[in-house]
């Protein structure tokens, strides 16, 4: 296989760019040094004084004029070039405000992450969806310090005791999944809102869920939708049970584009949905704790040439792969080489957790929905699991029970991801290689 070898030499070009600000202060301090040292340097009725002043006044007005373009109007013409490019190749897409439209959350994923998403937001963050696993665990900790800083969060969810909820439980095959989904991410924000609220940090904003009975029209995440700045990630189409991944569009607020659009409709399904009790009465009267982790951030993969664990990546999906609400696909890098996908690949991935608890007997649930491509080994705790896991196209994953392996204190699950070889493969993608998983563990 072949390696990717890392060159140590100077990039001049790269060096110039990333220090353009300060060659423009040295061009700058240069010229005014050349000025005032002529006068100490040579003497006041020398031929060569006012040439050599004149000379360093000019580099120093060059300094001046290259400091203040990367300061004020470099970025401002990069922005009206793009936008011009942009309008070339699609101006309808630049009329209504469209930024990118993905095919799959993974790929959204890779173009932008809620961190950037997320971090100039000016006022409110309003996402909307049917269970916002994915909210409520993987962008928890970012959710809750965005709150801290004086950020206003409304979350809007489907209510488990729908008629719709159930309708969807049945067209699943009678599988209790989805609505455990509901419930499970309703119980994690519940116990965010009261860190919150106990969190001793003056000017704190709001966190404010909603529930709502009907099918859901789309979801979506919009950040300052009030503002010239505004952006709304939307999911085109309804979220009926079914683990098929939706397209998403992006759009920023322009002028009769389609932010408009998408923010009526998530201020319809917001004006039709009633608010959720985030209070606990006693909140030591809760004995029942969970913890729901998935595939994204946790998980690590085996770098078997430096013999570390790195950061496992968002990876690029199969065109017929199905998802799990929370999860991610990852694998060591976005995506594979036509190499890798001729010859197969064989990597080894590990996510780690801790259960504070006295005994097993306190453990309830624990349970892992997996996919994979192509096939997957498991050892949790060391304890291999004999089955081999599959099915990223299945109409469901795959259901494993692990409350026999887990431990007291420190976890550990394994995961040996195969992909077979594929000799008449052409291109990257007519091999491509991931893995996603979600697990749920309860106890008390």
């Amino acid at each position: 296989m072949k390696k990717t070898v890392k060159k140590d030499g100077l990039n001049i070009r790269e060096w110039v760019r990333d220090r353009i600000l300060f060659l423009a202060m040295g061009i700058f301090v240069v010229g005014a040094a050349g000025y005032i040292g002529a006068g100490k340097v040579l003497d006041a009725q020398s031929m060569w004084m006012h040439p050599v002043r004149e000379f360093a006044l000019l580099i120093s007005l060059v300094g001046v004029i290259s400091l203040g373009y990367e300061i004020f109007l470099r970025e401002l013409t990069f922005n009206e070039y793009k936008e011009a490019l942009q309008e070339i190749v699609n101006p309808d897409a630049v009329r209504l405000g469209i930024q990118g439209i993905y095919k799959n959350r993974s790929e959204l994923a890779q173009a932008t992450s809620f961190e950037v998403l997320f971090e100039n937001v000016k006022e409110e963050i309003f996402i909307g969806g049917s269970s916002l696993l994915s909210i409520s665990t993987a962008s928890r900790e970012l959710i809750k310090n965005k709150v801290l800083n004086g950020i206003k969060v409304r979350l809007l969810v489907m209510d488990p005791n729908s008629t719709v909820v159930e309708l969807i439980t049945r067209q699943g095959g009678g599988r209790h999944t989805f609505l455990n989904e509901i419930k499970t991410s309703l119980l994690l924000l519940q116990k965010l809102h009261q860190e919150i609220a106990d969190a001793n940090t003056p000017n704190k904003g709001q966190l404010i869920v909603h529930s709502y009975e009907t099918i859901p029209s789309h979801s979506f995440i919009s950040i300052d939708a009030t503002r010239s700045s505004g952006i709304i990630i939307a999911d085109i189409g309804p979220y009926l049970g079914r683990s098929t991944p939706r397209p998403s569009m992006q759009v920023v607020n322009k002028k009769k584009g389609m932010f408009s659009y998408w923010k009526e409709m998530n201020d319809i399904m917001w004006e039709s949905s009633k608010p959720v009790k985030m209070e606990v009465d006693d909140p030591s009267a809760i004995n029942s704790k969970t913890l729901v982790l998935a595939s994204g951030n946790e998980t690590e993969f085996y770098d078997s040439e430096n013999d570390t664990w790195q950061k496992a990546s968002i990876c690029q999906m199969g065109s017929d792969w199905r998802g799990i609400k929370g999860g991610q696909w990852v694998w060591v890098r976005d995506g594979v080489t036509k190499e890798e996908a001729i010859t197969g690949t064989k990597k080894k991935f590990r996510l780690q957790f801790n259960l504070p608890l006295e005994n097993t007997d306190s453990i309830r649930i624990a349970e892992m929905l997996l996919r994979s491509d192509d096939a997957c080994h498991i050892s949790v705790n060391d304890v291999r699991l004999v089955q081999e896991y599959g099915g990223a196209e299945y109409p469901d994953p795959f259901l494993i029970d692990i409350d026999q392996y887990v431990q007291v204190g420190d976890n550990t699950i394994t995961f040996e991801l195969v992909s077979y070889a594929k000799p008449d493969a052409k291109v990257p993608e007519d091999n491509l290689v991931g893995l996603i998983y979600r697990l749920h563990v309860e106890y008390s």
